[in-house]
């Protein structure tokens, strides 16, 4: 962040060509705490960047390069393709049919994980450009946050309430309806605090302020 004027434009990642949270190796974790770290990229602020093959797990827990003392094959670089043989037929953005090996690596349960959160990052501008904040006294939670963006001469002022891995209690909120991304469940508040549900590692609520003023979301995002 300090390398950046507006944090907005930091790209974030957990593993790559090059490091990974253990340095050497690619991604070890299991799929819960995978989709927790997919989660936080695409809910908190900057640029999420995801390394190919991450959606699968491919070659977890083996080194990322090496080098000449091993072939390419046994580690974070190997060849890829093979993965995505077959067609894919795309209708709209994140809207698809699949054949072939390529259907059952879009199917795996991080695949489905990240097409989720692109369709709902794309959906909520808040979660694109917003500032955030922690600040207790508008939010209580483990891992939780607000983010907000407006444009006043593209007419937008988006408003998300973001939780990943437990439940979250907001404050000191504008009053009106909320829509959760992830779910469409909708909460009307009229006491500035909305507080939502326990939920798992990796499972986040993304509440869109839907009242006059904001741009808001219809229900569910996605499946």
């Amino acid at each position: 962040d300090p390398y950046y004027n507006d944090s907005t434009f930091n790209v974030t990642y957990v593993d790559s060509h090059d490091y990974g949270p253990d340095c050497d190796v690619r991604y070890p974790g299991n799929a819960s705490a995978w989709a927790e770290n997919l989660s936080l990229m695409y809910t908190f602020r900057g640029i999420p960047c995801v390394y190919y093959g991450s959606e699968t797990q491919f070659m977890g827990g083996q080194p990322i390069d090496v080098g000449p003392n091993a072939p390419l094959s046994t580690t974070g670089r190997a060849y890829y393709g093979d993965q995505l043989e077959g067609t894919v037929t795309a209708t709209d953005f994140g809207k698809y049919t699949a054949s072939g090996t390529v259907s059952s690596t879009l199917s795996a349960p991080l695949s489905a994980h990240l097409r989720q959160l692109n369709l709902i990052r794309q959906a909520v501008p808040a979660l694109q450009k917003g500032q955030y904040t922690v600040n207790s006294n508008y939010v209580d939670g483990n891992m939780a946050y607000i983010r907000r963006y407006t444009n006043a001469s593209e007419g937008i002022d988006s408003l998300a309430l973001c939780t990943v891995s437990g439940g979250a209690t907001f404050k000191n909120i504008p009053n009106g309806k909320y829509i959760d991304a992830v779910t469409g469940d909708q909460k009307i508040v009229t006491n500035g605090t909305l507080t939502t549900d326990s939920i798992g590692k990796g499972n986040a609520r993304i509440y869109v302020a839907c009242g006059t003023g904001f741009t808001g979301i219809d229900g569910q995002i996605g499946e």
